[in-house]
């Protein structure tokens, strides 16, 4: 763990404004996202401690005009390069944070920007989907099951044409489970408030224990 790093960013992002909804705290997603990063660096390859740190830095900044990531990026340096970070390639990882959001580019680029990339669309895709559009439905008028529902469907099949975003092939992968694992759920709902006809799905097989990866 990186805690004067985590720390700093901690409170850069409690002091930059950025603004979301009540329930979606930036720093709770740059811990969630720092784990994706590792469980994907695990599959993947590529350095360690970039990855890490990137995934810290990726949202720390914000500002009104000039795209977040150029901020996080810049945020990065000043940080690394002030307190004497030797132990990590300091642009490698300003790379990965300026690039964390670029996920249409065609240019090539290094391991560690593209799992950054994909650690920061893996977050909230899978059964925290569930919990983030039902607490949003939740504060919106008139609230309902089947709102919620609604909501869900709406979004599961959006994102159901995004896999082309994610960079690697362990994201994909993991990605392609996260929605498996929304579509069970989607028709088990369905079942269960009276909208189909149909039995609910059997319960979903473990994951392959091959797969399985270590957060340090």
């Amino acid at each position: 763990m990186h805690n004067e790093i985590i720390e700093y960013v901690k409170k850069e992002i409690a002091n930059n404004g950025r603004k979301s909804q009540p329930f979606r705290d930036r720093f709770q997603h740059t811990m969630r996202v720092y784990a994706w990063a590792q469980r994907l660096q695990a599959l993947e390859g590529g350095d360690l401690k970039t990855v890490q740190i990137a995934a810290l830095f990726h949202d720390a900044g914000w500002d009104d005009v000039i795209p977040h990531q150029e901020v996080s990026a810049t945020l990065a340096r000043d940080y690394l390069t002030a307190n004497g970070h030797t132990d990590v390639d300091i642009e490698k990882v300003v790379q990965a944070v300026a690039n964390h959001n670029q996920r249409t580019s065609k240019a090539p680029l290094p391991i560690e920007c593209y799992i950054v990339m994909d650690a920061d669309f893996l977050d909230e895709i899978g059964a925290i989907t569930v919990l983030w559009d039902s607490m949003s439905t939740a504060l919106e008028s008139d609230p309902s099951y089947l709102k919620a529902y609604e909501r869900l469907c709406h979004y599961f099949e959006e994102n159901k044409s995004r896999e082309c975003y994610l960079r690697t092939e362990s994201g994909k992968r993991l990605y392609r489970e996260r929605l498996a694992f929304l579509e069970h759920h989607i028709r088990n709902l369905e079942f269960e408030l009276g909208l189909a006809d149909n039995v609910p799905l059997p319960p979903m097989k473990e994951a392959n224990s091959d797969t399985t990866v270590t957060i340090s």
